[in-house]
């Protein structure tokens, strides 16, 4: 089971996401005078809390036995027999940048480590560390103790929640993966897989040590085997002790951390890899601005999109950063711009204003061509004007702190392509259609654009440090979303997958959010996981110069997993249709996997899968309702926990429904039976 940000093994970490405030603050960053600051949900709960007052210099290590023992990181400051130059570079660097206490005071329960410890523990207790120790960093290890009595999945719930609180306090996360576990074999690979997953999700360094142990001692790893009866306790010559359970610690390799000694001392290993790995975020991220994380993995399952046609007529090929701005500021109608592959640091905002010009990566590798706000005095990154037939295709953009893609659409924009493209840790919009002008909208809404096979992710929820307009007097840090516009004529958003959208108290917008007079537009087979709000039509504002949010909008086999503040709402709208989409939150805090709420004129919510609470009906409108299925199904998913909520198993015949002439396909468009399952998926035995 693939983990959603690529995991790291050994001694490769991911680059640690820190907080950034540059650009140009003077300008207005909410562009739309009815975005007004909506509901925010306070923190009730120590996984929900955020504070400051981080101790610089603090590495807290949280952990059960492995970690308590003065046998892990203690030893580092005082030997190190032959250690590599590279890890003497790492050990002066992490010697002048900790806290001296760090490396042997900070152990036992108040500090976040104990013997026979487990995760839930450490959920139980992470506030009290958090705001006793006030830690820069800390290191987080559990599971061990776990084995026992929780599924891989249960465990990654806790486990998540315990980093969760720490990047909400502040405090950078580097997780450890456990050792193998003799006996729990199986299930010991599987909470690894599980941590992995969990920091690929949140963007987070990683010491993969049952990777790593697997890897130097693929099958005498475990020192309780036969082969090792002379030997007792810690003293075994292989990497875990003769308990099965325990890292060993033989006489003969301690303080050693030559090839010999990493192959044959548990505890040497550790020591080793945690110290690598915590100087290269001490190098990488507390010296640099966030942005430079571990590439979102393409997982199977992920729409892929068709490459585009060779380019035709006038190409322009760029490799520089100055190119590129020059290229797009002098662009002629209907001339294409191939980027290769590589990083490029925009130092501005940039804007297309000629028709039918496509700017591209020309490789087609979508995370090989960087298009990088980190270092741009502007709040936006790229921009459309006036201009029609414009096409994005196959580049990522990312690390702007308002806008990452704005279609101006006061100034006559039409029928624009977004494809292929990553949009990524984008603090406002990854998207943004803005306001038309009353006396404009007849003809001047944005018409016919398309918006497909991209993937939007955030590396963690969005802090105020990223955004100095949002602030707790105004958005309380929530304002942020995937795809916002506003007066859509016939858009399609299609094939798109979302990932991590979330505000600092989980009550961001819509990873797609369609709202002001957005009419006959389609939103289907789109994957939505851990964003805040899936699919919103309208909001709870509603200005005097809009009648009406949405107007014939059609949603249909979309999958959206743990949505916290909406699934999918309807809110203000007229003859839309919400069909087959699959909704999965058995826990959803507000109980809102669909949400009706206010005038919803005509609405049709049908064939609907809904594998957690009932929808929230909250509106006096007439609503067809027909063939929803409100079960909680997680075991019938490919992977609830990926976001994979395609049917692994047959639902029961009963809940079979009749296919709907508006949903002839599923989300594999594969043409869907007479009598066809709810939800975005048909299953079909193979």
């Amino acid at each position: 089971m693939g983990h959603l940000l690529g995991g790291l093994s050994g001694r490769s970490v991911a680059t640690l996401q820190t907080p950034w405030s540059r650009g140009d603050a003077a300008r207005g960053p909410f562009h739309d005078e009815g975005d007004r600051p909506g509901r925010t949900y306070e923190p009730r709960s120590i996984d929900e809390m955020n504070h400051s007052g981080i101790q610089r210099g603090t590495f807290a290590q949280f952990g059960d036995s492995i970690t308590v023992t003065m046998a892990f990181w203690a030893p580092l400051r005082y030997r190190r027999r032959n250690a590599s130059p590279e890890m003497e570079e790492a050990f002066r660097l992490v010697n002048e940048t900790m806290a001296p206490g760090c490396w042997s005071d900070w152990k036992g329960p108040d500090y976040g480590s104990d013997g026979s410890r487990t995760i839930r523990w450490a959920r139980e207790h992470i506030g009290e560390w958090l705001r006793r120790l006030q830690p820069e960093t800390a290191l987080i290890m559990f599971g061990t103790n776990d084995l026992y009595d929780l599924s891989a999945d249960e465990y990654a719930s806790h486990l998540r929640a315990v980093v969760d609180a720490c990047l909400d306090f502040g405090t950078r996360v580097l997780l450890n993966t456990i050792p193998p576990r003799s006996g729990y074999v199986e299930s010991s690979a599987e909470f690894a897989e599980a941590a992995r997953r969990v920091a690929g999700e949140r963007g987070l360094p990683l010491v993969d040590y049952h990777a790593e142990i697997l890897r130097r001692r693929p099958t005498d790893w475990d020192g309780s085997l036969d082969r090792f009866r002379e030997w007792s306790g810690y003293d075994v010559p292989t990497l875990i002790s003769r308990d099965g359970v325990h890292p060993s610690h033989p006489a003969a390799y301690r303080d050693d951390y030559s090839e010999a000694a990493l192959d044959s001392n548990g505890y040497s290993l550790r020591n080793y890899l945690v110290l690598m790995a915590y100087a290269d975020m001490l190098r990488e991220g507390v010296r640099r601005p966030m942005g430079r994380a571990a590439p979102m993995r393409h997982l199977p399952w992920f729409p892929v999109a068709p490459p585009l046609p060779p380019p035709t007529g006038d190409v322009v090929r760029v490799s520089t950063v100055q190119e590129l701005m020059r290229a797009i500021d002098g662009a002629k109608p209907r001339s294409t711009i191939l980027v290769a592959d590589g990083h490029y640091l925009l130092p501005r905002y940039v804007e297309i204003r000629a028709d039918g010009v496509t700017l591209r990566g020309e490789s087609g590798h979508r995370e090989n061509v960087i298009l990088d706000g980190i270092e741009s005095q502007h709040g936006e990154l790229l921009g459309i004007r006036a201009c029609s037939d414009v096409t994005i295709a196959d580049l990522t953009v990312q690390n702007i702190k308002w806008n990452g893609i704005k279609i101006n659409s006061d100034s006559n924009v039409q029928r624009i392509v977004i494809r292929n493209c990553v949009i990524h840790n984008i603090w406002q919009r990854g998207v943004k259609g803005v306001k038309v002008v009353p006396e404009r909208r007849a003809n001047e809404s944005p018409r016919g654009c398309r918006v497909e096979f991209c993937l939007f992710y955030n590396d963690r929820a969005k802090r105020y440090e990223d955004d100095p307009a949002d602030t707790a007097e105004n958005f309380g840090g929530n304002y942020i979303g995937g795809i916002d516009t506003m007066f859509a004529k016939e858009w399609v958003i299609a094939d798109n997958v979302f990932i991590g959208i979330q505000g600092r108290t989980r009550g961001a917008r819509g990873a797609i959010f369609l709202w002001h007079e957005t009419e006959g537009c389609i939103v289907e087979r789109n994957i939505i996981v851990d964003c805040d709000t899936g699919i919103a039509l309208g909001n709870s504002h509603i200005p005097d110069d809009v009648a009406v949010h949405c107007t014939g909008v059609l949603v249909r086999n979309n999958l959206v997993t743990r949505p916290p503040e909406n699934g999918i709402v309807a809110d203000y709208t007229r003859d839309c249709r919400i069909v087959h989409n699959t909704i999965h939150d058995p826990e959803n805090r507000l109980q809102r996997l669909i949400r009706l709420v206010h005038a919803n004129d005509g609405l049709v919510v049908a064939n609907n899968l809904l594998s957690g609470p009932p929808m929230r009906v909250e509106t006096s409108s007439d609503v067809t309702f027909d063939g929803n299925l409100t079960q909680v199904v997680t075991d019938a998913f490919v992977s609830a926990e990926e976001g994979n909520l395609r049917l692994g198993r047959a639902l029961d015949a009963s809940a079979q429904v009749a296919r709907r002439d508006d949903v002839p396909e599923d989300i594999d468009r594969a043409a869907r039976s007479e009598a066809t399952d709810p939800g975005a998926d048909e299953f079909r035995a193979h």
